[in-house]
């Protein structure tokens, strides 16, 4: 038995020897892997970043260059001092010799490698050139290189000249059009109509041509401006605004949100509201009063709003005055929609500051169909104040 145990412990201690000796190779393999793995992702992301920093390097070194040698047209000629396997870029402007040096194969601002320099005596110097990389078809040739006479290109650029000056007048191009597209967005806007508040004058959907006001807008013109803070206050305070705060939720803020409305009274004028339709006091004769009204119609859910929104006599609401209607201030202006069934104006929230205003809605652009100036809104002189157009 003793014998039999000790075979056992024999056969038991190899296994484990084995066991031992199979699993440290393989443990080390599996580190060494991923040692191999670890280097070849931070190799890959030299690599990526090299090209980068060749990019900026290259181009750093082409502007030294440039800056000593010139741009453009004022850049040194290098005709005389190029050498064989320089890389050279013609240029010319004048189209016609452009043309002559193109059915020779020579095309400007194309990059050639210089092959040969022919100088003899009382001989102007040539050059034997060849394009420094393949060509569009149908500029290819059978017969590179070429050989031409220095002389005959006006301008012989070096390549690192020329790719500053590509590099520079892209970002002086890129950057003029971007000023000018800074300055056309400063005074001109184009706008989609996002409401049926202005119908018939403009249907929802409609694209509109807005530009900045220089001169103070006038009455009937459509004007685009930002939502004044009373409008905020007054859908706050509206029966919507109400039963929101009262269970916690928050109303809809109109905050990035613009509006196209027609102006109805401007700075010095008397305005009120008369059976929901804004007007103005043109004059009084004795009793007989002569009014501009201008024909809104009533707002879809009057109950919404305090009942001043719809009959007072001051621009502004809740202003007690009941005596005499009350002038528009300097830089107030009185606006409303012309379907006033649709729209939320200065009916409800007062007058409009000019602080607001951005600028005057000039023309439909599209659809075809509605292209043209703006119709003019829905405005009446009359005698005394009703329900009804007269």
């Amino acid at each position: 038995m003793k014998g039999y145990y000790c075979v056992l412990s024999i056969i038991a201690a190899a296994c484990c020897c084995q066991a031992v000796g199979a699993f440290a190779p393989s443990h080390y393999a599996a580190t060494q892997r991923r040692r191999i793995l670890h280097q070849r992702a931070v190799q890959n992301d030299a690599a990526e970043e090299q090209p980068q920093k060749n990019i900026f390097n290259t181009l750093r070194s082409n502007l030294k260059t440039a800056a000593d040698e010139g741009f453009g047209t004022r850049a040194r000629n290098v005709g005389d001092t190029m050498k064989i396997d320089d890389i050279v870029v013609p240029l010319c402007s004048n189209l016609e010799k452009r043309q002559s040096l193109a059915d020779r194969g020579v095309y400007p601002g194309v990059e050639y490698l210089i092959c040969d320099i022919y100088t003899e005596e009382e001989v102007d110097r040539s050059v034997s050139i060849r394009p420094a990389y393949p060509l569009r078809d149908y500029l290819e040739r059978s017969d590179w290189p070429v050989t031409v006479g220095v002389s005959d290109v006006p301008l012989w650029l070096a390549k690192a000249t020329y790719e500053a000056g590509t590099a520079v007048g892209t970002l002086m191009l890129a950057g003029t059009y971007l000023s000018i597209a800074a300055i056309l967005a400063s005074f001109v806007r184009i706008v989609v109509v996002p409401s049926e508040s202005m119908e018939p004058a403009l249907q929802p959907r409609d694209v509109v041509l807005v530009t900045r006001s220089i001169l103070p807008p006038r009455n009937g013109d459509v004007v685009f401006f930002n939502p004044p803070k009373e409008l905020d206050e007054a859908i706050a305070n509206s029966k919507v605004g109400k039963a929101a705060a009262a269970e916690n939720v928050q109303v809809v803020s109109t905050k990035g949100k613009q509006f196209l409305k027609r102006v109805v009274g401007v700075p010095g004028e008397r305005v009120g509201v008369f059976n929901s339709n804004p007007y103005v006091l043109l004059e009084c004769i004795g009793d007989d009063c002569t009014y501009r009204v201008d024909r809104t119609g009533e707002y879809s859910r009057p109950d919404m709003f305090d009942d001043e929104s719809w009959n007072r006599i001051s621009p502004t609401i809740n202003t007690n005055i009941h005596e005499d209607t009350e002038r528009l201030d300097r830089g107030e202006y009185f606006v409303a929609g012309d379907n006033g069934f649709r729209s939320v104006d200065s009916r409800v929230w007062g007058p409009l500051k000019q602080k607001y205003l951005f600028g005057t809605a000039q023309w439909v652009i599209f659809p075809a169909n509605h292209f043209g100036p703006i119709q003019p809104g829905p405005f009446s002189v009359e005698k005394g104040l009703t329900t009804e157009r007269n």
